[in-house]
C-alpha cells in the first residue's frame, strides 16, 4: 500500500468513526505537539486607560438609563480573546461599575464569587451582603462569596464606582454558573454588628460558637491596607514583583477566596523587575503612580486609574520609572484555581511562598539543647 493510499484510508476512517461519534487519539497529537513548552497564552497583555474607561461609563449611563434596566457595568473584554464568553482572562472577568447617587442595584446571588476594589467611594455607599453593610470608601476591598446574596446602595450625592472581579471564565468552563434574584431590590439587613457574620471574621471571636469558614462577607478597608504597606517601608519585596502583599482569609490564611487571590503591590521608585512568569493570570488596576509592563514583544506603558492584564505563562516583567514616587498597584489573580491540583507553575524559579519569614532573632546565646531544638522549622 502507498503512502497516499494509507492517507485516503484513515481519512475514509476517520470520517466513518466521526459519523458513530468517536475520533482517534492521532488527531489530537497536533494539539500535544503545541503544548511543548507550556501552553500558548490565553489571551494578550492589554491596557484600559482610565479616561477611556471613564468616558465610556458616561456614553454607558446615557444610552442605558436607570440602572433598574441594567447593572451599569462594563466589562474588560482582551482582545485575543474571542466568543460571546470572552472576559479579561480566560478564568476571569473584571470591569467597572458605576452606581449614581439614589440609586440600588437589586439583590441576586450567583454561584461566581465576586470582589470589589472601590475606585471612586464614599462613606454613606455599601454593598450589602448576606444582609451586612459593607461600607465602600476608596480603595476599600469588598469580598461577595460564592452564592452570597448582594445588592447595592448609593445614597449619598456622588458617584461611587469599583472594579468588579469575578472567576466568570471557570465557572463556564466547568458548567457550574448558577443565579437566582433575590425578589426584592433589597435584602434585610441586621440591625446589629454582633449578629453578622463580618463581625465574626476577625482574630476577636465568640468562645461559644465555632468558627464559620467560608461565605464570609468581609471588607478590608484602606485605612487598614494602607498602614500595613507602610509597616514594610523601604522593603524592597520580591525582585520580581516588588513588595507584594496577599489580603488573606483573616480565617484561615488562605487566599481571599477560594478561586481568587487579591494582593497590594508597591514597586518603589526605579524598580525593574526580573522577567518571569506563571501558570496564573492577572488584572491589576494602577492606585498611585505609573510605570511599564514590559513583555518579549512589547513596552504597555499604564498611569494612575488604568487597569491591565498579564494572561497566563506570558513572559513580562514591571518597572517603575519614576526617580520619586512608588507605584502602587491593586492585583487580582486566579492562582487558587491552579494550587488545589498542583498545576501552578512558574518560570524561572519559584517565586511565591519560596523565602522563609525572618528567622527569630534571639536564638539561645548558650543551649543546653541541640541547636534548633523546640524552634518550628519555620522560625530557624
Amino acid at each position: 500500500m502507498t503512502d497516499t493510499e494509507a492517507s485516503l484510508r484513515l481519512e475514509e476512517f476517520d470520517a466513518h468513526a466521526a459519523t458513530i461519534n468517536l475520533q482517534g487519539q492521532w488527531k489530537a497529537e497536533a494539539h500535544l505537539i503545541k503544548a511543548i513548552g507550556g501552553p500558548a497564552p490565553a489571551g494578550i497583555p492589554f491596557r484600559w486607560k482610565r479616561d477611556e474607561l471613564a468616558q465610556a461609563m458616561d456614553e454607558a449611563t446615557v444610552a442605558l438609563g436607570p440602572v433598574d434596566t441594567a447593572r451599569r457595568h462594563l466589562t474588560c473584554i482582551n482582545p485575543g480573546l474571542k466568543g460571546p464568553a470572552a472576559g479579561t482572562t480566560h478564568t476571569m472577568s473584571a470591569g467597572l461599575q458605576l452606581v449614581k447617587p439614589g440609586e440600588v442595584c437589586w439583590s441576586h446571588r450567583h454561584s461566581m464569587a465576586a470582589i470589589r476594589f472601590v475606585t471612586q467611594g464614599n462613606p454613606d455607599a455599601y454593598t450589602a451582603v448576606d444582609g451586612e453593610k459593607l461600607i465602600m470608601e476608596d480603595f476599600d476591598l469588598l469580598l461577595t462569596p460564592r452564592f452570597s446574596w448582594h445588592d447595592h446602595h448609593n445614597p449619598s450625592d456622588q458617584d461611587v464606582v469599583w472594579l468588579d472581579g469575578l472567576d466568570v471564565g471557570l465557572l463556564r468552563g466547568l458548567g457550574a454558573v448558577f443565579y437566582e434574584p433575590y425578589g426584592e431590590s433589597s435584602q434585610h439587613i441586621r440591625e446589629r454588628a454582633g449578629d453578622g457574620i463580618g463581625t465574626r471574621s476577625h482574630w476577636l471571636r465568640p468562645t461559644w460558637e465555632q468558627d464559620r469558614g467560608g461565605r464570609l462577607p468581609i471588607r478590608y478597608p484602606w485605612r487598614e491596607v494602607k498602614q500595613r504597606l507602610d509597616l514594610y517601608d523601604g522593603v524592597e519585596g520580591s525582585p520580581y514583583d516588588g513588595l507584594a502583599l496577599r489580603y488573606a482569609n483573616p480565617v484561615n490564611g488562605g487566599p481571599t477566596l477560594p478561586t481568587l487571590d487579591c494582593w497590594v503591590q508597591r514597586l518603589l521608585p526605579g524598580f525593574s523587575g526580573l522577567p518571569h512568569r506563571r501558570s496564573s493570570s492577572s488584572i491589576s488596576f494602577v492606585i498611585q503612580g505609573s510605570g511599564q509592563l514590559v513583555t518579549d514583544d512589547e513596552v504597555i506603558d499604564f498611569a494612575q486609574g488604568d487597569v491591565f492584564v498579564v494572561p497566563n505563562w506570558t513572559t513580562h516583567r514591571l518597572v517603575n520609572d519614576s526617580d520619586a514616587e512608588p507605584t502602587i498597584l491593586f492585583t487580582l489573580t486566579d492562582i487558587p484555581m491552579y494550587t488545589p491540583f498542583g498545576l501552578f507553575y512558574e518560570e524561572p524559579e519559584d517565586i511565591i511562598g519560596a523565602s522563609l519569614a525572618p528567622a527569630n532573632p534571639t536564638p539561645p546565646l548558650t543551649p543546653i539543647y541541640r541547636e534548633g531544638a523546640f524552634y518550628d522549622r519555620d522560625e530557624k
